[in-house]
């Protein structure tokens, strides 16, 4: 199995993030949730230009319009916390506080934000069958194509990759997307309005298909989502068996419900992963098959 990529701060889930009672999301919900996940990537991107200099940049081995190009994608993150603090006015959440302990030079930086930018995408492609007012499907559904643009730019222009995983996205549903998020965040303003999610905790499945997390391993199952496919496999002392490797950006979560259709966020115990495994040019690109 090709190595799996996944930042290492997925590891340290914040305490406040503690599963909440569940109830019925709203459009307020979503865009509440969505803001949460802009202020974070407007932080990111605006803290981490602050630090690494053009010079920095240029000293790490990226030609001088990469940063530049970075600092057109913090002016977007920007934009989109104004346009959706816009249509929240006063009831907004508001920035939490961050942490990044992988990201420590450009290069770090640089990846972190291409993986960044796939959860983006899959977390408004997640939320998008769930908004129920047609002016905020627009409104999601142009964030959502710019962050894909994002993502293509970052993972091909600058790293020479391919600018897509496969012939659909994948979604991601909102506690498996605050899952993600909740590792980057060490704490939030009390006034902030409750949020009708959970977070999971993190996993880490190694090459040989050895599973860690907190959660119990007995009796479980990798969930493995890629585009609109998805597939569970056994976990039989300890390891996954017959993990498969779908091309470029993939997720995986732990759960206890063996038929994969009925895997959901009431028997997920733990997740999501992301995996990163690149493919060559040369290579076909189909929609996975497992």
């Amino acid at each position: 199995m090709k190595t799996a990529v996944a930042t290492a701060v997925l590891a340290a889930t914040a305490a406040y993030a503690a599963p909440m009672a569940k109830r019925a999301v709203s459009d307020t919900d979503i865009l509440q949730y969505a803001l949460t996940l802009e202020h974070l990537e407007n932080y990111f991107y605006s803290h981490f230009l602050e630090q690494f200099s053009q010079e920095d940049f240029m000293n790490a081995g990226y030609p001088d319009w990469v940063r530049n190009r970075v600092a057109n994608i913090a002016e977007h993150e920007a934009q989109h916390v104004s346009l959706l603090s816009g249509a929240l006015g006063s009831a907004a959440t508001q920035p939490c506080t961050y942490a990044f302990p992988g990201v420590t030079d450009p290069a770090s930086f640089m990846a972190t934000a291409t993986l960044i930018e796939n959860v983006g995408v899959s977390a408004y492609l997640g939320a998008a069958s769930s908004i129920t007012e047609a002016a905020y499907v627009t409104v999601a559904g142009s964030i959502l194509t710019t962050e894909a643009r994002h993502q293509a730019w970052l993972y091909s222009s600058v790293d020479k990759g391919p600018a897509w995983s496969g012939p659909e996205d994948t979604p991601l549903d909102i506690d498996e997307v605050y899952s993600i998020a909740a590792a980057f965040i060490t704490a939030c303003p009390s006034t902030n309005p409750a949020l009708p999610v959970k977070a999971f905790p993190a996993l880490a499945i190694a090459a040989d298909g050895t599973v860690t997390t907190t959660a119990p391993t007995n009796g479980t199952y990798v969930q493995v989502l890629a585009g609109l496919a998805s597939d569970v496999f056994p976990v039989v002392d300890g390891k996954v068996q017959g993990l498969p490797t779908p091309q470029g950006i993939s997720y995986a979560v732990l759960t206890t419900q063996a038929n994969n259709t009925l895997v959901s966020d009431d028997n997920i115990v733990a997740g999501p992963m992301i995996f990163n495994n690149p493919f060559l040019s040369q290579e076909s690109n189909p929609a996975p098959s497992f």
